[in-house]
């Protein structure tokens, strides 16, 4: 019997060093392929994390331009998560929880909060499919209440301009 079994439940495991919580919520003894599918997906969170927090202030961003984030936004917005391989990695709570700080943030000072997002989603200039996939999200969360106003669609061009993207070329 082997100690590496995933399905191995017997003293063996309490001897083995334990690889501790990886995501899983418990501390059990993980077998090699279990423990590198597991390890292979947090590094894969880590570094899909700044595309999250870049796409989540992004679509607050253009949520938040009309003035009204409303129930079509928010429920693109839980597509979007489902949808995107870089995304549906995460716990949608915590990206929810990153947008709501930034829509909250535009709210209480929108021209602060503003900058600061716009200096965020430049860290994306230099990967171009995420930059076009962050602009995807956003075009989808500002059609989604089937009005897409031009304050939506100029935040969406200041999202362009500050990755270096021509709006002509993203489907505006």
């Amino acid at each position: 019997m082997s100690v590496l079994n995933d399905n191995n439940k017997s003293s063996n495991c309490a001897k083995m060093p334990v690889l501790g919580d990886l995501g899983e919520g418990n501390n059990r003894c993980l077998g090699f392929s279990t423990a590198r599918a597991v390890l292979s997906q947090e590094l894969q969170k880590f570094r899909n994390r700044p595309f999250l927090e870049t796409t989540m202030a992004a679509s607050a961003l253009v949520a938040s331009a009309d003035g009204a984030i409303n129930f079509a936004k928010l429920t693109m917005l839980d597509q979007s998560l489902a949808a995107i391989n870089e995304l549906k990695i995460y716990d949608p709570h915590d990206a929810i929880d990153i947008y709501r700080k930034h829509a909250e943030a535009l709210a209480a000072d929108p021209g602060a909060a503003r900058e600061k997002i716009l200096r965020l989603i430049r860290k994306l200039s230099d990967d171009e499919h995420a930059a076009r996939l962050l602009i995807k999200v956003c075009v989808a969360i500002g059609k989604s209440d089937d009005d897409f106003t031009e304050s939506e669609k100029t935040a969406i061009d200041q999202l362009c301009a500050n990755m270096g993207l021509n709006p002509a070329d993203t489907g505006l």
